[in-house]
C-alpha cells in the first residue's frame, strides 16, 4: 500500500504534472518549428558569407548556438542547412558531426528555454536539499547554471578547435589526412551512408532538401515564436504560458500556407508523441524517489558513504561516476533522475555545495549525451551527418577527454572555494 500510495502522489501531484505538460507543451513546439522549417532560412542567409571551411564550420556552430529551443530540432536543422556546403569545403563528416552534436544538448542546458532545462528543473524542484537556492524549479535551475562547466566548455572548445588553436588530434587529424590523400569525406565504415561521389552527394543532397522543403523557408517562421516564448515567459515568469503562446503564434503558418489546419495539428500530435517518453520518465523518476525515501536508502547511503566521502570532492565525483554510468548505459535522461535523490542528500549530510552538486549531475547528463556512441544525440548526429556513429565516436575522443578533464579539475577547485 506505501508504493502505490508513492504512484499516486508521484501522478497527482500539480507540482509533477505541471513540469509532464510543459514537456508535452514543448514537444508540440518543437515540431511545429522543424516542419515550418524556418530555422533553415538562418543557414540560408548565413551561407551567402561562407567561403572557406573554417567559415563553414563557423557557420555550423553559430546555427547551434540560434537553435537553441531543442537538440534534435537543432541537429536536424543544422546538418541539412550546412552539409552540402561544408562538403564543397572538404570538411570531414567526423569534424562536421562533433560541432553538430558538441552545439546541440550543450546550448539547451545553457539557454534556459528547452525541454532539458524544464525536465531538470522539475527533478530539482523536488529535492527538500535544493529548496536554500529557490522556491521553483526554474529558480533553482537559474541559481546552478554558473557551475555547468562542462556544457560551456563544449561551446568554448569548439571554435577553439575550427579555429586551429587547438590541433587537430586523434581521429579528427587522420579524417582531415584522408580527405587530403583521397578526396573522401567519411571513413570507409560509411561507404554503404554515401554511395554517390563526392560531387554527385553534394548535389543530390542539396536536390533532396529542396524537395523536403515543399517552400522557401521563412525566417519570421523561426524568429517570431520564439520571440513571443522569451516574451512571455519573462512578463509571466512562467515558461509554460511562454510555450502556449509560441504554439498559438504558430497557427500564423496556417494562413501564411507553410501548413494546413490539419497539418498543424498533425504536428502537435507527433509533437506530444514524441515528449511523451520524458513525461514518463520524470514521472517514473519521483516515484523512484518516494520510493527511496520509504525503503531508507538515502539515509542508508549517507551512513554508509558519509564518513568516507569528502565534502569537497563530492561534486567531482558525482561528475565522474554520474556521467561513466551515463556513458556506459546511454540513459541520459534516467540516470541523473534516479541518482539526483540519492547524492543530493549525501551532499547535504557531508556539507558540500549543493548548486555545485547539481551543477555537476547536470554536466554529467551532458557529457554522457555527447561522448557515449549509442546516446540519441550521438546516433542522431552522426546519421545526419551520414557518418558511421563508432568513428564519430572515437574520432572526438580526445577533444571530449580534455573537456572532460578541465571540467573535473574545476569542480575540485570549486569544491574546495564553496564549502
Amino acid at each position: 500500500q506505501p508504493t502505490l500510495d508513492a504512484l499516486v502522489d508521484a501522478s497527482t501531484d500539480w507540482d509533477n504534472n505541471y513540469i509532464v505538460i510543459i514537456c508535452l507543451l514543448f514537444g508540440c513546439l518543437v515540431q511545429l518549428l522543424r516542419t515550418s522549417k524556418g530555422a533553415l532560412a538562418i543557414g540560408d542567409m548565413a551561407r551567402k558569407y561562407v567561403d572557406s571551411e573554417k567559415k563553414g564550420l563557423m557557420l555550423t556552430w553559430i546555427c547551434g548556438l540560434i537553435i537553441f529551443v531543442d537538440d534534435y530540432l537543432s541537429i536536424l536543422v543544422t546538418a541539412n542547412t550546412v552539409m552540402p556546403l561544408t562538403d564543397s569545403k572538404g570538411t570531414p563528416r567526423e569534424m562536421l558531426a562533433y560541432v553538430i552534436n558538441t552545439t546541440s544538448a550543450p546550448v539547451c542546458v545553457i539557454i534556459p528555454i528547452s525541454a532539458w532545462v524544464v525536465f531538470f528543473s522539475g527533478i530539482f524542484e523536488a529535492q527538500p536539499e535544493a529548496a536554500v537556492l529557490g522556491s521553483t524549479g526554474n529558480e533553482i535551475y537559474y541559481s546552478i547554471m554558473p557551475y555547468f562547466f562542462y556544457p560551456f566548455l563544449c561551446v568554448l572548445f569548439v571554435p577553439l578547435v575550427i579555429l586551429g588553436i587547438v590541433p587537430k588530434m586523434g581521429g579528427i587529424k587522420k579524417a582531415y589526412e584522408r580527405v587530403a590523400k583521397t578526396g573522401q569525406l567519411w571513413p570507409d565504415s560509411s561507404a554503404m551512408m554515401n554511395t554517390e561521389g563526392l560531387g554527385e552527394v553534394s548535389g543530390a543532397i542539396a536536390s533532396k532538401e529542396e524537395e523536403e522543403r515543399e517552400f522557401e523557408p521563412k525566417l519570421w517562421a523561426f524568429l517570431l515564436p520564439m520571440a513571443v516564448v522569451i516574451a512571455i515567459t519573462v512578463w509571466k515568469g512562467d515558461i509554460l504560458w511562454g510555450v502556449v503562446g509560441g504554439i498559438l503564434t504558430c497557427l500564423l503558418f496556417i494562413p501564411a500556407k507553410l501548413m494546413s489546419f490539419s497539418k498543424y495539428c498533425d504536428c502537435c500530435y507527433k509533437g506530444l508523441e514524441d515528449m511523451l517518453f520524458i513525461g514518463v520518465v520524470l514521472v517514473v523518476s519521483l516515484f523512484y524517489r518516494e520510493s527511496m525515501l520509504l525503503v531508507g536508502l538515502p539515509a542508508y547511503v549517507i551512513e554508509v558513504a558519509g564518513p568516507f566521502m569528502s565534502a569537497a570532492l563530492l561534486p567531482g565525483i558525482s561528475f565522474i561516476v554520474v556521467g561513466l554510468v551515463c556513458f556506459a548505459t546511454g540513459s541520459i535522461w534516467s540516470i541523473p533522475a534516479v541518482t539526483t535523490p540519492i547524492v543530493l542528500p549525501l551532499a547535504a549530510a557531508v556539507g558540500a555545495s549543493i548548486p555545485l552538486t547539481l551543477g555537476a549531475i547536470v554536466s554529467a547528463a551532458i557529457f554522457g549525451a555527447q561522448a557515449c556512441f549509442y546516446s540519441d544525440v550521438t546516433l542522431m548526429a552522426s546519421s545526419a551527418c551520414r557518418v558511421n556513429n563508432v568513428d564519430y565516436a572515437v574520432a572526438q575522443l580526445p577533444y571530449i577527454g580534455i573537456v572532460t578533464i578541465i571540467s573535473l579539475v574545476l569542480f575540485i577547485i570549486f569544491g574546495f572555494i564553496m564549502i
